[in-house]
């Protein structure tokens, strides 16, 4: 497992090396989906994960919770809205965070998660039983538009 993660930081580091948000909300996504995979954890996603930039309001009770989520929908994670010691873990595991304005990030077309509510889309975790994650993603355009 140890032998996985350094591998993992490697390939990290690599993906991390640009400024181009969408780039980094991408890296994002792959880091954290592999994180979950050592683990052995499952991934399942309810929902469609919507295209262009979109801030999402995250419900999670975790950091395991957040890397699912992650995982699910292609962000960067506003790091103002977490908890120090998560900002910690993030910076830790190689997960770039938001290095700049909401608007500026959703303006290139990346996505944002905030722990904070927001009136727009949202990511739920659930922590199902076998030790995996279920993951529902609502995206507000979708549901004014039914």
């Amino acid at each position: 497992m140890i032998a996985r993660l350094c591998g993992l930081a490697v390939d990290a580091r690599a993906a991390t090396r640009t400024r181009d948000p969408v780039e980094l909300a991408i890296a994002t996504r792959w880091i954290a989906a592999n994180l979950l995979s050592i683990r052995g954890a499952r991934l399942v996603i309810e929902g469609m994960v919507p295209a262009g930039g979109r801030l999402f309001g995250a419900r999670v009770a975790s950091l395991g919770d957040l890397l699912a989520a992650l995982a699910a929908v292609p962000a960067l994670v506003d790091a103002a809205t977490l908890p120090r010691h998560w900002r910690l873990g993030l910076r830790a595991l190689g997960i770039p965070v938001l290095d700049r304005p909401v608007p500026a990030a959703l303006a290139a077309g990346a996505s944002v998660v905030a722990l904070a509510p927001t009136a727009g889309s949202s990511v739920d975790v659930v922590v199902a039983g076998d030790g995996g994650y279920r993951v529902r993603v609502a995206d507000a355009q979708c549901r004014r538009a039914a």
